[in-house]
């Protein structure tokens, strides 16, 4: 009778905590969101800038949200194409190199200054006699990433399309893995010339104490699509769908604008598929 009584109080003390516990952990144990950034910027200011992003995407969405930072683009794809990550913030190349390798998708561009597109900048310090790419035969050139459409693909391919090839025409290159680095190299005369991002040189340049105002843009490229916010082919329609309604109401939400001004960024669109074609163009140019 003592063990009859004992295991119904077992049974009712269960009965009630079980419920309690199971909520404990669906509040406690969400999976997280991950996300990545390309190195666009270098790894502390990709961290200062894109940490409150995080948290405000874990707000809207309701569950923790994770930055994975990657040295390379490569390495941004890698996460992708593996579904280890469920959005990242890549480089135009970075993602044309996805799309024909995985089928990476496009979810929406940032609108920088009222812009969706954006140039690649070749760079020399202001007392360089050079005018264009081709005055920079057997000097010392810095590239930010192999996949990089402003700092690797569109010198290549314009010495390419010339009857050059880069390894020939410069007397050294090296790969610096982000565009801030590139210009630190250029202003410290580690490199002659370097190919960046016009987003990131023009914002630098208006800073007083930033290498970017020890240099000269010799030569600009045309107009390039904007480095795309993008998703695994692998993300299911309905998370895709709010990510977009998330992304582009930014602009319209006070703690979103807040954002949107510690990334220097207006809001985000949906992109046009034409917007691409100009870097397609010139990747195809390719050689080495």
């Amino acid at each position: 009778m003592f063990f009859i009584r004992i295991l119904a109080i077992a049974l009712i003390f269960t009965a009630t905590l079980l419920p309690q516990i199971a909520r404990s952990q669906n509040n406690d144990d969400k999976t997280p969101f991950f996300f990545a950034v390309s190195a666009m910027a270098s790894p502390a200011d990709t961290l200062a800038n894109f940490s409150q992003f995080g948290n405000y995407l874990s707000l809207k969405l309701e569950q923790p949200v994770v930055l994975k930072q990657r040295r390379t683009y490569h390495e941004i794809n890698d996460l992708l194409a593996e579904e280890q990550i469920q959005l990242a913030f890549t480089c135009t190349g970075g993602y044309l190199a996805g799309r024909k390798l995985f089928d990476l998708e496009l979810l929406v561009i940032p609108i920088i200054k009222g812009a969706t597109q954006y140039r690649s900048y070749i760079v020399v310090k202001k007392d360089k006699a050079a005018t264009s790419l081709f005055d920079l035969e057997n000097s010392v050139f810095a590239f930010t990433d192999q996949l990089s459409l402003s700092g690797k693909i569109y010198p290549t391919a314009r010495l390419n399309e010339a009857g050059f090839l880069s390894k020939n025409f410069f007397k050294k290159t090296f790969f610096t893995a982000s565009h801030d680095k590139s210009i630190e190299a250029v202003a410290t005369g580690i490199a002659d010339a370097a190919a960046v991002d016009s987003l990131i040189f023009d914002a630098l340049r208006q800073k007083p104490d930033s290498f970017a105002r020890q240099l000269k843009v010799i030569e600009e490229s045309e107009d390039f699509g904007m480095p795309p916010v993008v998703v695994p082919p692998g993300l299911t329609p309905a998370l895709k769908m709010r990510l977009i309604k998330i992304f582009l109401a930014m602009d319209k939400d006070p703690e979103g604008m807040k954002v949107l001004k510690s990334l220097e960024m207006d809001g985000f669109a949906l992109p046009h598929p034409e917007l691409y074609h100009s870097a397609v163009l010139r990747q195809k140019n390719v050689i080495e």
